[in-house]
């Protein structure tokens, strides 16, 4: 149920910050960051895709997106962990729920995350399987 209220959360993100008179502004809490993937794990049920990068604030961030299908098998929901490593005594955790619908080769997600700092984003991905990449957008919500 969390999920499902989540997600609708989200579509309203997206669907206000379109409408000129209900425009949502965020601020982008930093640069956008290149992830590899290193692996992806298919299933019947979900897919499980790793990736990492070296982000911002975060340091070494290493991340797991646990993917769910629709009906069409074209999109869904996701959950997301992720751990960075700033540096030899600062480590940040990071739990979070998702949409993702596939375009061609390319599948779009966006994710609100709890980080384990108190801060909370909002993150818009794009991952191109193609090359082994996603892209990454960080915006603050707290």
């Amino acid at each position: 149920m969390n999920k499902i209220f989540i997600a609708i959360v989200l579509l309203t993100f997206s669907s206000v910050s379109l409408a000129e008179h209900h425009a949502l502004s965020l601020d982008a809490r930093q640069s956008r960051s290149e992830l590899s993937i290193t692996s992806i794990a298919l299933g019947q049920q979900s897919t499980v895709i790793t990736a990492e990068t070296q982000m911002g604030q975060y340091g070494r961030v290493y991340m797991t997106f646990v993917m769910a299908y629709n009906t069409t098998r074209d999109g869904g929901t996701y959950t997301f962990e992720g751990r960075g490593f700033a540096d030899e005594s600062t480590v940040f955790g990071g739990t979070g729920v998702g949409i993702w619908h596939r375009d061609g080769a390319l599948v779009h997600m966006e994710q609100l995350v709890n980080i384990s700092d108190g801060t909370q984003n909002f993150d818009r991905l794009v991952m191109d399987g193609l090359n082994r990449t996603m892209t990454i957008d960080v915006f603050a919500v707290k």
